[in-house]
């Protein structure tokens, strides 16, 4: 497949990938990553998302940073470090159709996940910050997609809605940072391919998140959540599907 439609079709995955985005303050990799795997080599698309991810969510979250909730952060980081580093080493060591099957069915099930999570009244102890950062790491490495298991941390340490959207943002920024520094250490982003993308294909994604927050102003979320949902399923099963 030659470079420019790939582009092309890129460039039409992150729009409506970085759309999700600006609804919900994360979720682009779940969309963009499994879509773009199915043509491109998946650390390329990882070390592509990553840094697609880092710039876009600092735009977003620039307005809210003084609502995050920092002890929650620091306690985080930690423990996000570590599970990177253990998902990089699985990702440069797993085949690729295991990664990517693996990727399929954990795409799968953060779309149940989003259809069937119920709210909760109990405070979650602090404990929990340490498999929420070490399971949020690896995924973050492996499929760049580490936003639930902070994303369940925060909602049940933090009541008020704006510190909790405002403290996720922030979360992504660490968590996709940390990965940027891994992945480069890791040598994977110092190819002219990569950063030519980034520049092409920055600018949709600017563009999806200023759409999607315009969106989120004016849909129900229990709609958008289903939406959302919907789209991961069905990205999810076709990367089961073609590696089995």
């Amino acid at each position: 497949m030659p470079w420019e439609p790939v582009l092309i079709v890129a460039a039409l995955i992150v729009f409506v990938g970085y759309v999700i985005f600006g609804v919900t303050g994360f979720g682009a990799s779940p969309i963009t990553i499994p879509v773009l795997a199915h043509f491109l080599p998946l650390t390329f698309v990882l070390a592509l998302a990553s840094v697609l991810d880092l710039a876009s969510a600092l735009v977003l979250s620039f307005q809210t940073r003084r609502q995050a909730d920092p002890r929650e952060l620091l306690l985080l980081v930690p423990f996000t470090f570590l599970g990177l580093a253990l998902g990089v080493t699985l990702l440069v060591k797993l085949p690729r159709s295991i990664a990517l099957l693996a990727l399929g069915i954990f795409v799968c099930l953060h779309a149940l996940h989003i259809v069937l999570r119920r709210g909760s009244s109990r405070q979650l102890s602090r404990v929990w910050a340490a498999p929420a950062g070490v399971v949020g790491g690896v995924l973050g490495a492996l499929f760049g997609t580490g936003g639930p298991p902070y994303v369940a941390y925060l909602t049940g340490r933090l009541r008020d809605p704006g510190a909790q959207r405002a403290t996720i943002s922030q979360m992504v920024i660490l968590s996709v940072g940390l990965r940027v520094i891994i992945f480069a250490v890791a040598g994977l982003l110092f190819t002219r391919n990569l950063w030519t993308a980034v520049g092409l294909l920055l600018p949709v994604a600017w563009i999806g998140v200023w759409v999607g927050h315009r969106i989120q102003l004016r849909v129900a979320p229990a709609m958008l959540a289903r939406v959302i949902a919907l789209a991961l399923f069905v990205t999810g099963a076709s990367l089961i599907v073609r590696t089995l």
